[in-house]
């Protein structure tokens, strides 16, 4: 079934303000479909061993407020819109933070990231700002649109606050049609893009800034 964008429309300029405080009332709306977007990973028992690999803790960070929600946001043009009947399973910013949770417990890479109340104390911070996460009909509100995730990371060695690691990463992945499933299996594959760039980076500032001087 071919979706539409009828929920709200607005100017880009008041988008993510007037899209985060807006409730819609409509008795006689057919149920959402609920979709997920986060990847598949290997099970937590089967994760890489902690020995030897360098803990870290995520520090702020923020997720574009629009997109936050459990709402699929849109775009075309100067225009956003949600999805109609189509939403995620939960609030877009919680699936992201839980899938990038389960990547990092499956990567095999110097750093690990732990989570409040884990043991082991933080040599680094990480810091994740997902700017925009949104399906962009950008070739007409009937043709499959184009989801883009932009997002900006940020390693910090703790001890002195430095900075060891910074990226500005954009992802795109185009929908295979303009349906619920297609756009979200969409969004799946942007975020396996996205999470392993996140890892990467983290890996790379980790092992920058542990790598011995001299020979």
């Amino acid at each position: 079934m071919t979706l539409t964008r009828n929920l709200l429309r607005l100017s880009a300029a008041g988008a993510a303000l007037t899209l985060a405080g807006c409730i819609t009332l409509l008795p006689d709306a057919k149920p959402a479909q609920l979709y997920r977007f986060t990847p598949e990973t290997a099970p937590l028992a089967a994760s890489t061993p902690t020995e030897g690999r360098i803990p870290m803790i995520r520090g702020g960070g923020s997720f574009h407020p629009a997109a936050a929600g459990d709402r699929i946001l849109t775009a075309d043009g100067a225009e956003a819109a949600y999805l109609a009947n189509a939403r995620w399973t939960q609030s877009a910013s919680v699936l992201f933070d839980q899938a990038l949770v389960a990547a990092f417990a499956s990567s095999r890479g110097p750093a690990r990231l732990i989570t409040p109340g884990e043991l082991g104390r933080p040599a680094f911070g990480l810091r994740v700002d997902v700017s925009r996460f949104e399906a962009d009909y950008d070739q007409g509100p009937r043709a499959a649109p184009e989801v883009r995730i932009d997002l900006h990371v940020v390693v910090t060695r703790l001890r002195d606050q430095k900075v060891v690691r910074e990226e500005s990463l954009s992802f795109t992945r185009r929908a295979d049609e303009n349906r619920g499933g297609a756009i979200a299996e969409a969004f799946q594959e942007a975020t396996r893009e996205a999470l392993a760039a996140i890892i990467r980076t983290a890996d790379e500032g980790v092992a920058t800034s542990v790598a011995p001087v001299g020979g």
